[in-house]
């Protein structure tokens, strides 16, 4: 528990926020309520930009030119900018870096991308009602299927309660902002190589709402903010002697959007 009485107001859930809050309240807390940023950057977020640029560029080549060279070009293009200090240790970098490679490898040269994807790496933001504030959503990848459009997302790795935040949302705003459910939804996971596949129904769309709501709720009251319990998360946080030293929230009122 963080501490003394505090309270957020939320004009705009987001989904890189919300996907730090799961990850470790506290750390949310330190990073984006006090914004301390410390020199020690999240391996994490260096690799998922990294990620980020390959699959772009990937995606707006003519299908001919979609080959295993051009995904290797592209990740060593990006990865040089990473500095292997900020990891765990030498062997965790380059294990990282054969993982990211391998099985981006192997998810973007599984198949022809025929036609430009719908969306590419594209923000959006929406009102939703039943919230009382705006959602707001980057889509990777959103390809067209025959009957809708598939949902990909291609990420450093992930978990049950990631995958529930990343399915909740994309169904929520969906049906919100376009009107119809994407046919599914792909999450693929790179340092494991593993895809996950979720086919949303409209109630997942109430359930969504419901699940956005607590999670609001929760974001709205940081003296009942908890520690993550994942070992993997608290080894490469870089605010561990703030966790520590039991440190406190002033009393104020901050507006999180």
């Amino acid at each position: 528990m963080m501490g003394k009485e505090h309270r957020i107001s939320i004009a705009t859930l987001t989904d890189y926020h919300l996907q730090d809050f799961i990850r470790c309240p506290y750390q949310f807390y330190f990073q984006h309520i006090e914004g301390k940023i410390t020199t020690q950057l999240d391996w994490r977020k260096m690799v998922q930009a990294v990620v980020n640029q390959v699959v772009s560029r990937y995606y707006k080549l003519p299908p001919i030119c979609q080959t295993t060279k051009k995904v290797m070009e592209f990740i060593d293009d990006h990865w040089s900018a990473i500095d292997v200090r900020q990891f765990e240790s030498r062997s965790h970098y380059y294990m990282a870096l054969a993982n990211i490679t391998d099985h981006l490898l192997q998810f973007l040269t599984s198949t022809k991308i025929q036609y430009p994807p719908l969306f590419l790496y594209e923000k959006f933001n929406i009102n939703i009602e039943e919230l009382g504030t705006e959602l707001s959503l980057t889509f990777e990848v959103a390809e067209w299927s025959r009957s809708s459009y598939i949902i990909k997302k291609y990420v450093v790795d992930t978990h049950e309660e990631m995958n529930l935040l990343f399915t909740n949302m994309i169904s929520v705003f969906c049906e919100k902002a376009f009107g119809q459910l994407p046919e599914r939804i792909e999450i693929f996971s790179l340092m494991e190589g593993k895809i996950e596949t979720y086919i949303p129904t409209m109630n997942d769309v109430s359930n969504g709402l419901e699940y956005l709501n607590i999670i609001k709720n929760l974001l709205q009251e940081p003296k009942k903010y908890l520690k993550t319990n994942s070992l993997l998360v608290c080894k490469s946080c870089s605010y561990q002697n703030r966790c520590y030293d039991g440190s406190k929230i002033n009393q104020e009122t901050v507006n999180f959007q």
